[in-house]
């Protein structure tokens, strides 16, 4: 399925596994420009120079935990949404990544296709703007005869 929103995304955990298989869930739903990273500082380090629109964090990471890196993302740039895809269900937790900017909170052993199906139609639909924006413009002969 393609969708009518071409996303720069990344996917940042330090587990592997997860991160290969939410790349193949985005994949499925035909986002194709999905980075992996396996840390919160190669996350923070391509900020700049790939400019994501989207950003699936995980909370508890070596290096860096997730809020850490929730903060700095919402430095360089407030507009890039931020999901928190967690092992950890603990809502103290979650509350804080949303008062802090994220835009959802998700338990890792909840999240399945057809949820993320749902959360990306979620994003898009914040995004009208961006989305119009990477379509092509009218022609020429479209806009004359418009």
């Amino acid at each position: 399925m393609l969708t009518k929103f071409n996303a720069n995304i990344f996917l940042v955990d330090d587990d592997v596994l997860c991160l290969n298989l939410y790349k193949q869930f985005l994949k499925q739903l035909g986002y194709n420009n999905v980075q992996l990273f396996d840390n919160g500082n190669d996350c923070l380090q391509s900020l700049a120079s790939q400019q994501p629109d989207i950003i699936f964090l995980d909370y508890n990471m070596d290096d860096l935990n997730g809020l850490d890196v929730l903060r700095q993302i919402k430095q360089f740039n407030p507009s890039i949404i931020v999901l928190f895809i967690s092992g950890q269900e603990d809502i103290l937790i979650a509350v804080k990544t949303i008062q802090q900017g994220a835009l959802d909170y998700i338990v890792k052993s909840s999240l399945n296709p057809d949820k993320l199906k749902t959360i990306m139609e979620r994003v898009e639909s914040l995004l009208p703007d961006k989305a119009a924006s990477k379509q092509e413009p009218p022609s020429f002969f479209k806009r004359l005869f418009s």
